[in-house]
């Protein structure tokens, strides 16, 4: 067995003599620690992975111990990986065109139409048959390879809707952090270059780019944003796209917008539920067609499945010879296709020593979705697997098992070698390829366990040591080139930042309504003062009808540790602050394309702090205070990255609105809930006291009203005062301002808001009723601007944020503005 870093006597290779003294020197505490703080960074960075039936997304799982190739090893693997691409390329033009390869015996037909992947709707008429293509069907191509103990070989072909390369990048960020000193003094290749490349194939004339994915909850959504920030185009589901006058248009606020080329991370069967699969609700009805007419490029090209196919192999040598006249670079492990009579024999006579799986991954039933070890099944097993060959030889094929090299992982006990797969990516520049300068490596999770399909994996990031050799990336230079033409912002984009605003909001309005509450609970829990203990009472039971969390504490209005814990913690429970900030990091995850990087080191953070207020059995007073506050402090952090990072656009605008709704909503809640039936006599102050502190106006207060006393001046701080951003007057007014930058007119409910917060009289709301003591128009006002908000709100959502249509029959006829 190769090993990456010792050679045949146990000697570390030259290359990796760096690696060596990093793990001779760090000792198992010391490895642990790498461990640790890549799990930190990873978490700071927000590098997710969202395993598929999981409710949300989990820590990306990365090994801070790189693999190391030299720059002449990868020279060759490069040449190999972009021969690789263009054959597959060629191969899929003339399936989808003339045929040759079928027509003349080079491959049989049932290969290509017993794979689910070709596509019938995908063919067309004519095209070239050998010699550059006048289309590309390949954008981005990937291949993984494992090195056996013959050389390098390719284990699978991933063109259909390749996904890694986003991950290489970021596990190129935090290994570089994890083991700065030897990044700094190793010529490791970067990376960048190949996104550049990416850009470049993309950015001509004045195209509109879009990349259609299969929204925030797919397996690989990070990634799918983190490719849109690097390639500076939208994510867009397939919702947001119609087909409209023969071609395809994206939804933005108040206008659609054309698409000419769709970057899709969306397997082919799901885009186009009228020519694929019908029951799709995450494509585009029309898309073939319109692809096939030329209005649209789809990249890659939507018939390519078809090249992941491992029936392919045992052709690919003669087909690289005909279509691209030169020997294969890169062989596959020696495979056999069923369907042919003479590897169908060989197949019974040494199923034992063989790996034999479906044609296409996940297409058989049963225990068999994925390829199985002959050697792992018993007798009768291995006789009913050769039952089922013999009925469908067509669909299976069977390939000798290679045994991959091992590269170290760092493990429970210390550095460990584990079998390790090589992830390469290429891109389309020009006439050629630009090969990803590393990749994206991985290794199984465990000790002792062999790379499956479907198993549990750790990723590595790959070092290419040695200068790049100067060669220049084919398509446009960025000087001079012509932008990508910015887009508007989707409806869904908009109630996703919408939504962001007012969670953000709710979050930090809900941190500072406990804090005061618990700052009171801790004075008054044990007091003899009856005035505290009554104003305790009526700030627990506001604090249950705040947050629509009753019962709560309104039954009886005492302490409850319990009840506590659940609003701090419960993130299942609507109305805590565990909720809110849940919600608040699935709102942000919808968008984390737009959002800075420094959003997620916020938001893990305040997981932590949440995690470990929830792990305190004794949850002490001093533990919940100093959690709220690291909690404000994350909420304040997030504040002003969005304030201070995002471009003031209809984006922007509908954030700030969603936050300005939420706080005038909550002003009007907490003045509600406190005021109008406060307490008399010093129970009554202490209340008021407590309503400023958790509606940051108390130093105003105290300044502008020192020595008088009384309700009038709170209502106009918190409810008419203009100049403070506490205020629901301040609010409105940014409301206003913000709806007049959106398209289409200002909901006409905002200025009945307005107005009735303008004729409001405050020495009347600030009086008492003689015979109750409430304060009811007090109550009648806050009734009213909770309505009128609620209606506003509304609004905004029906202007905005217009649900999706469903699928519905293609008319090429159809003007584009109906």
């Amino acid at each position: 067995m190769y090993d990456e870093m010792r050679d045949a006597t146990g000697a570390v290779r030259p290359l990796w003599t760096g690696l060596a003294g990093v793990l001779d020197g760090a000792g198992p505490a010391g490895l642990a620690g790498r461990r640790a703080d890549t799990l930190r960074l990873l978490a700071d960075d927000g590098v997710a992975y969202h395993p598929p039936g999981a409710e949300s997304e989990q820590l990306w799982e990365l090994d801070p111990l790189p693999l190391i190739l030299s720059g002449e090893e990868w020279g060759t693997l490069e040449r190999g990986v972009a021969q690789r691409a263009e054959l597959v390329d060629r191969l899929l033009v003339d399936l989808y065109g003339p045929r040759a390869v079928i027509t003349r015996g080079l491959l049989p037909v049932e290969v290509v139409e017993g794979h689910p992947g070709y596509l019938h709707a995908w063919r067309r008429v004519g095209g070239e048959l050998y010699g550059t293509p006048a289309r590309r069907e390949l954008f981005l191509s990937a291949v993984d390879l494992g090195r056996s103990p013959d050389g390098w070989v390719v284990l699978d072909d991933r063109v259909q809707a390749p996904s890694g390369a986003g991950y290489a990048m970021a596990n190129r960020r935090v290994v570089a952090r994890v083991l700065s000193a030897l990044h700094r003094r190793s010529q490791i290749r970067r990376l960048g270059p190949f996104f550049e490349a990416m850009r470049a194939g993309l950015r001509t004339e004045d195209q509109r780019v879009v990349l259609l994915n299969p929204g925030p909850d797919s397996e690989t959504a990070y990634e799918q944003a983190l490719l849109s920030s690097l390639l500076g185009v939208p994510l867009v589901l397939g919702s947001e796209l119609t087909v409209r006058e023969g071609r395809v248009w994206q939804h933005t606020l108040g206008r659609r917008e054309p698409v000419d080329v769709v970057l899709r991370r969306l397997d082919a069967e799901w885009c186009d539920p009228l020519d694929l699969r019908p029951d799709s609700r995450l494509g585009v009805p029309g898309l073939v067609e319109a692809a096939r007419t030329g209005t649209v490029s789809v990249l890659n090209g939507l018939g390519s499945g078809v090249a992941e196919n491992p029936g392919l192999i045992p052709y690919l040598p003669a087909l690289c010879r005909e279509l691209l006249g030169e020997d294969l670079l890169l062989p596959g492990p020696p495979t056999w296709w069923c369907g042919d009579p003479l590897a169908l024999s060989h197949v019974r006579e040494h199923l034992a020593e063989l790996v034999i799986g479906p044609l296409a991954r996940g297409s058989a039933d049963g225990d068999l979705r994925f390829p199985v070890r002959g050697a792992d099944l018993t007798v009768a097993q291995r006789e009913a697997l050769l039952a089922r060959i013999a009925a469908e030889p067509y669909a299976w094929t069977a390939q000798r098992e290679i045994t991959l090299s091992t590269s170290p992982t760092i493990g429970a006990a210390g550095a460990e070698h584990r079998p390790v797969v090589l992830r390469t990516f290429s891109v389309a520049s020009g006439s050629g390829w630009e090969v990803l300068d590393g990749g994206l490596a991985s290794v199984p999770a465990g000790p002792g366990a062999r790379p499956l399909e479907g198993a549990a994996t750790l990723a590595k990031d790959v070092w290419v040591v040695g200068e790049r050799a100067e060669r220049a990336v084919l398509g446009p230079p960025d000087e001079g080139s012509a932008q990508l033409p910015a887009g508007g912002v989707s409806p869904r984009v908009a109630e996703d930042l919408f939504w962001l605003g007012r969670y953000s909001e709710r979050a930090e309005d809900t941190a500072r309504l406990l804090r005061a509450v618990t700052d009171r609970w801790g004075d008054f829990q044990n007091t003899p003062e009856p005035e505290g203990a009554i104003a305790l009472r009526a700030l627990l039971r506001a604090t249950s009808e705040i947050t629509h969390t009753e019962p709560g504490f309104a039954d009886s209005g005492s302490p409850s540790r319990e009840e506590l814990r659940s609003l701090l913690c419960d993130r299942d429970r609507p109305g805590t602050l565990g909720f809110a900030v849940h919600r608040l990091t699935r709102a942000a995850q919808a968008v984390r394309e737009l959002l800075s990087t420094d959003t997620w080191l916020v938001l893990g953070r305040l997981d932590t702090v949440l995690a470990r207020i929830a792990a305190d059995p004794d949850l002490d007073d001093g533990a919940v205070s100093g959690g709220l506050n690291r909690v404000l402090e994350g909420l304040l952090a997030l504040a002003g990255i969005t304030a201070e990072s995002l471009v003031r656009d209809a984006g922007w605008r509908l954030l700030d609105v969603g936050r300005r709704v939420e706080r005038a909503q909550h002003v009007v809640a907490l003045l509600g809930a406190t005021l109008c039936a406060a307490p008399r006599g010093p129970a009554d102050r202490l209340v008021s006291e407590s309503v400023t502190i958790t509606a940051e106006s108390v130093i105003t207060h105290r300044r502008r009203n020192a020595g008088r006393a009384g309700v009038a001046p709170l209502l106009a701080l918190l409810l008419t005062d203009r100049e403070n951003p506490r205020a629901v007057a301040y609010q409105l007014d940014r409301l206003t301002d913000d709806l007049a930058h959106l398209p289409g007119a200002v909901p006409g409910s905002l200025d009945a808001t307005v107005r009735r917060l303008a004729e409001a009289d405050l020495p009347a709301l600030a009086a008492r009723d003689t015979a109750d003591g409430t304060r009811p128009e007090l109550a009648a006002l806050l009734a009213g601007l909770g309505t009128d908000l609620d209606r506003l709100a509304d609004d905004i959502a029906a202007a905005h944020f217009a649900p999706a249509r469903g699928p519905r029959p293609y008319d090429p006829l159809l003007p584009a503005a109906s």
